[in-house]
């Protein structure tokens, strides 16, 4: 039996599949318009989330063109925190025996320290009777440098940076005849001990490598070890570009001002300068004291002494791209809590390359 399809059933099938393609078609370009809107979203949002990434790097400040007090918030615990750590290494005595003695040191690593980055150093030595723990306190009970330190970071005053306090020889006698042998030792065995465990622009702990990663390292100290910090110059300026004597001149054979001793010590530094090699501009001391600190004055006269020689020295009240000479007197007696300002005004302006 044969089915006889009427013309007009067979329009309406064509017209009907055409309007399912028609349709089917419209609907695949409106699902790919909001896929593609969608997509565009995401790429949005992830730039947007790149900027915001990018607006937390905390950009460095400039160099301070003037000194100024260390503001009371910073002396409160900084949101981020960097680590204290005791430092244990292996030193020779610069006695006459040269055994081998086991030693501290305490160590600031800035929040967050990666082994992939390279980061400036500082070395702070302490004065007479005190101890590697007496500038930032301990891993246990950390002083309120060490929040200085987190708050300088965090709000882009400096860079981050690893600091280092060493302590003395307790079984020393009289020291004070010894610290020329403290430089050497820091330079010798501290610096490759620390250095060739945490990342600093020294590729490796060889002295040639030290030497050449010179411009991202500094020395400072208050009391006994900012002689120790004068004699490094003196001793060890291919080491160190930056230095920071804090209440104490060179010499050391009697407190206050001796003006004889200071005539004969301090131009020793700028001899040691004109033999280096180096030029004014590779190497930079900020020297600061209190002004009821008793050894003020002798700090002051032995850059004043310096000024004596402007082929090495140039006095600067401001930064060190005016100069390399800067003395700075805070208000404060002979004690380390005064010491504070002297570090947060003289790490401001180092390691500005």
């Amino acid at each position: 039996m044969k089915v006889k399809i009427k013309k007009t059933s067979i329009t309406m099938l064509v017209l009907l599949a055409i309007f399912f393609i028609v349709f089917f078609i419209a609907l695949n370009c409106v699902y790919s318009k909001s896929k593609d809107t969608s997509a565009k979203k995401t790429t949005n949002n992830q730039s947007n989330n790149i900027s915001k990434s990018t607006d937390k790097i905390v950009k460095i400040k400039d160099a301070p063109r003037s000194v100024c007090s260390v503001p009371s918030s910073y002396k409160k615990e900084a949101k981020k925190q960097g680590e204290l750590l005791t430092f244990s290494y292996k030193a020779k005595m610069t006695d006459k025996s040269k055994r081998i003695v086991d030693k501290k040191a305490t160590i600031y690593l800035p929040h967050g320290y990666n082994d992939k980055n390279k980061y400036d150093i500082i070395y702070l030595c302490h004065g007479y009777g005190a101890n590697e723990n007496t500038f930032l306190g301990s891993p246990d009970n950390p002083r309120e440098f060490k929040n200085i330190l987190d708050n300088m970071i965090e709000n882009g005053e400096i860079k981050p940076v690893i600091v280092v306090t060493p302590t003395y020889i307790d079984n020393y006698s009289n020291y004070y005849d010894k610290l020329d042998g403290m430089t050497d030792e820091i330079v010798n065995d501290l610096i490759p001990a620390v250095e060739g465990k945490y990342s600093t622009y020294a590729k490796n702990t060889s002295h040639d490598e030290i030497i050449k990663s010179r411009n991202h390292r500094a020395i400072g100290g208050f009391s006994m070890g900012g002689c120790t910090t004068w004699r490094a110059f003196r001793r060890h300026l291919d080491c160190f570009k930056y230095y920071m004597p804090m209440s104490m001149p060179m010499y050391y054979y009697e407190p206050g001002y001796n003006k004889l001793q200071n005539d004969k010590t301090a131009p020793t530094l700028a001899e040691a300068a004109a033999n280096s090699g180096y030029k004014p501009e590779d190497y930079a001391i900020y020297a600061a004291s209190g002004d009821k600190d008793f050894m003020n004055e002798a700090t002051k006269q032995v850059v004043e002494k310096l000024k004596e020689y402007p082929d090495q020295f140039k006095y600067t009240t401001t930064n060190f791209s005016d100069g390399n000479l800067m003395f700075t007197t805070f208000s404060g007696y002979h004690r380390y809590y005064f010491s504070n300002p002297y570090m947060y005004n003289g790490l401001r302006r180092f390691f500005r390359e």
